[in-house]
């Protein structure tokens, strides 16, 4: 049977996309090997978000090129004008929008079945990942996603509650829902239903399976989703990765964000007033051209405020063919990773504040992997939160209810509900 391995950069919607391939494939006969190994066919799926995104394509597409007999490049690096360029002859490129059309690429549509889609167990995830949404409308001054992603798209509610139904019956417990701008689900489809919309019709497709919304952004959030979490906190998780990029005002309008501080804080706080055992993670850009001593004093100021479990930081690099590439005042490369720097050191005490706040609590924790000490299990709570503690290996792959403890260096550990702490625990 022939073979194909399959590595992914970038974002969850890339992972998601990736996902589509793998079962497309194992539905036409095709055998799964790990990447690096010789295959048949091996797929990259490519990020082009930064120009760091677009070399490491590059270098992986390569280091492919020398161990599979064909090599196909997907993803964003090749759907943008220009990019992946000086690539081995032999790499074909397949659109992103052109994910159903793999097995004709390969010359091999009459392959056992074709390429009838299907929806099994997601390889090496006990949380499964659901496209509801694709592309961008928003066009941010610093970002080149809208450009290679098109236009915002919603799929269909019927078909989603579908894929979530054989995601489930699968042995999937935890679903994510992802898109490139997961707000706007819905926009585009008859009577414009919203993103609650679609959570109610999949608590009602499903029976157990707990679902996640990927990064959200806080404009055009729809604030029934907070209704849903504080009603249904069994099934739809109290977390959100509520994008910030940005607390000064000026930076957010030069940023094309089109809300100020003020509104990203209601909306936050809103979240974690209303949805018992809430937490927010959230994204920071540093070093937008433009960016003054005052303006990263407010963003230090404002992130302070607000309880944080993750702040995942950028240094700005600047993208070709976006707005903020022709900006004239960009803030120099020492700069921006010296305030990076501090923005990460701060994201770190806050934190190790918000776990300290969940210590003694009970979460239901999905058991993902193995730790590095034998016996023990790695897993994420219902609100985002990572958590080690002993178990048995059959918790894999289950949702277990965990009481949360602190280690000596401050990570959150714990123990099955019901036993008693170990020391130290």
């Amino acid at each position: 049977m022939p073979t194909f391995s399959i590595h992914t950069l970038g974002c969850r919607t890339n992972q998601a996309d990736s996902e589509q391939l793998r079962q497309i494939l194992l539905g036409a006969g095709f055998v799964e090997v790990p990447f690096g190994s010789p295959a048949d066919c091996a797929i990259v799926n490519t990020c082009t978000v930064t120009g760091e995104a677009d070399r490491k394509s590059r270098q992986i597409l390569r280091r492919a090129s020398r161990q599979a007999g064909t090599v196909v490049a997907t993803g964003c690096g090749v759907a943008r004008r220009g990019g992946l360029e000086s690539l081995p002859g032999a790499v074909l490129k397949l659109a992103p929008e052109s994910r159903e059309q793999i097995l004709e690429l390969l010359g091999a549509s009459d392959c056992l079945g074709g390429s009838a889609l299907r929806y099994g167990l997601q390889a090496g995830r006990s949380r499964a990942l659901l496209k509801v949404q694709e592309g961008c409308d928003h066009f941010c001054s610093y970002c080149i996603v809208p450009y290679v992603r098109g236009r915002s798209r919603s799929m269909p509610a019927g078909s989603l509650v579908e894929q979530a139904r054989a995601l489930e019956e699968a042995g999937h417990r935890e679903i994510v829902l992802t898109g490139i701008h997961l707000a706007v689900w819905g926009r585009d489809l008859p009577e414009n239903p919203d993103l609650a919309d679609l959570l109610d019709r999949l608590l009602q497709g499903t029976r157990e399976v707990r679902f996640r919304l990927s990064s959200i952004e806080p404009m055009s959030f729809p604030h029934r989703i907070l209704e849903r979490m504080a009603h249904f906190p069994d099934r739809i998780c109290p977390h959100l990765h509520l994008p910030l990029q940005h607390a000064s005002d000026a930076i957010l309008k030069r940023m094309r964000r089109d809300y100020t501080w003020a509104e990203y804080d209601r909306l936050a706080r809103d979240f974690l007033d209303s949805v018992p055992g809430a937490c927010l993670t959230t994204d920071i850009l540093v070093g937008f051209p433009g960016e003054t001593q005052g303006d990263f004093e407010i963003l230090m100021g404002h992130l302070r405020t607000l309880p944080f479990l993750h702040l995942h930081v950028f240094a700005y690099s600047p993208r070709k063919g976006t707005a903020a590439a022709m900006y004239s005042d960009p803030v120099p490369e020492s700069t921006r990773k010296s305030r990076s720097e501090q923005v990460i050191r701060l994201g770190e005490r806050l934190a190790r504040a918000v776990r300290r706040r969940f210590r003694g609590q009970v979460r239901p924790v999905l058991v993902e992997r193995a730790a590095d000490r034998e016996g023990e299990w790695l897993g994420t709570a219902d609100n985002f939160l990572q958590v080690c503690f002993p178990g048995p290996p059959a918790l894999l792959g289950r949702i277990v209810p965990v009481r949360l403890g602190l280690g000596e260096d401050g990570r959150l550990c714990g123990l099955p509900k019901g036993e008693e702490f170990a020391s130290g625990r």
